[in-house]
């Protein structure tokens, strides 16, 4: 492997290092598509499909922008979210073990960074030379019942990616789950979720993971056990004025009532999140080709009206922009392929991942099933459009126990 290749092999793993931070407003700098852009990236017939379809819509609708850059931008995040995995499945042995030994560096300087951050002894004129590459870099813990980051924009950012980490990292040291190790291990990701990180994106993530663990006969006994341990946490633990954010939300909603209409609270706790992923789903029925690639700002405010969720009424955009808003794109890769292109999109796309999200092998091993879960939650549920990690980690759960032809294990 090159030097420059084993670079953007460190740099996949980190997409929210952005080496333009101060020229460009995004957060997602496309290291996984410079690292896929190569001879021997070999597209299925069906993603091919999926990318002419994209494509498409966004110079059909190019004329209605007032720059090719918007829809360009949109149509970019999508493939580089994407296009990575296709790369990663048919990898040699040896490019695997390398990026594997790399993934354990990144892991560990995460977990390492993060602990100097919730200590408060990173040195703070280091601060501004971290934002250059990351924006929203903070030397210490972020405040209002948020944690740190590491080296992400934000704590759910370094919440969801750290739960590919931990289940990758569990599946490539075949890590008993249920073994001393492994238990000490799940343990220490709770703690790291609840106190150190504390999202309420790490919250839903765990117990993803350890709902993924239970054999379906016994997912409901489990279930009870984990939901009664989880209240008694939220009980003693919501009450303290320091309580992490993501404990502190679960004790007011059932403080508070909360549960009884469930839906102001998610618009409250979600700002943007939950509401656009529920409009971009209705939006994409009723506008089969959806509103073009790139077409997400007007679309979104349309979508929501149609569900009777006025955008300017929201706490995320009355907040952040008062009146003066330009439409969200939603938080989910799927949801985002409903606004901008419509369920025909959204079909084309499943029919490009079905035949390797379907394989056997992927369920049987207990931590790939891990992944997967992860995978299919963030796509379609909670996630974010242009983030390779879901893809590049249900690749390489995929590539640990499905190998290509032999001819490329050299």
């Amino acid at each position: 492997m090159s030097r420059i290749r084993r670079v953007l092999g460190f740099l996949m793993y980190l997409p929210n290092i952005m080496p333009f931070s101060a020229l460009f407003s995004a957060e997602i700098f496309p290291w996984a598509f410079l690292y896929a852009l190569r001879k021997d990236t070999r597209f299925t017939l069906n993603y091919g499909i999926f990318l002419g379809y994209i494509t498409i819509s966004s110079l059909i609708f190019l004329g209605s922008f007032s720059s090719f850059i918007v829809p360009a931008r949109a149509l970019f995040a999508l493939i580089n979210a994407s296009m990575i995995f296709f790369l990663l499945i048919n990898i040699s042995n040896k490019e695997y073990a390398i990026l594997t030994n790399i993934f354990h560096i990144v892991f560990t300087a995460n977990i390492i960074l993060c602990g100097v951050q919730f200590l408060g002894i990173f040195p703070p004129f280091l601060e501004p030379l971290f934002r250059i590459f990351i924006d929203r870099f903070t030397h210490e813990i972020y405040g209002g019942g948020r944690g740190v980051a590491g080296l992400f924009a934000e704590p759910s950012y370094a919440s969801m990616a750290f739960h590919y980490y931990f289940a990758f990292y569990m599946l490539s040291k075949k890590i008993n789950p249920k073994s001393t190790r492994g238990i000490i291990a799940i343990l220490g990701i709770i703690f790291f979720d609840l106190f150190i990180i504390r999202s309420v994106t790490g919250v839903i993530m765990i117990i993803l993971y350890l709902a993924s663990l239970q054999k379906f006969r016994d997912l409901l006994k489990t279930g009870v056990v984990s939901i009664v341990l989880l209240i008694a946490v939220i009980y003693n633990v919501g009450q303290s004025p320091d309580a992490p954010r993501s404990i502190e939300t679960a004790y007011d909603f059932f403080k508070y009532g909360e549960y009884q209409d469930p839906v102001p609270w998610l618009l409250e706790q979600s700002g943007f999140r939950f509401v656009s992923v529920w409009a971009s789903y209705k939006y994409g029925f009723t506008h089969p080709f959806g509103s073009g690639v790139g077409g997400w700002g007007p679309a979104s405010i349309q979508a929501m009206d149609d569900i009777g969720v006025k955008a300017s009424a929201m706490s995320f955009f009355a907040s952040a922009m008062g009146s003066e808003y330009q439409g969200v794109r939603p938080t989910s890769f799927a949801a985002g392929l409903m606004l901008e292109t419509g369920i025909v999109g959204l079909l084309l796309f499943i029919l490009s991942f079905y035949p390797f999200i379907i394989r056997r092998e992927l369920y049987i091993d207990i931590h790939s099933r891990s992944i997967v879960i992860f995978f299919l939650f963030n796509i379609f549920a909670l996630g974010s459009i242009g983030d390779p990690i879901p893809f590049i980690f249900l690749a390489l759960a995929y590539r640990s126990v499905i190998e290509p032809n032999s001819r490329l294990n050299d």
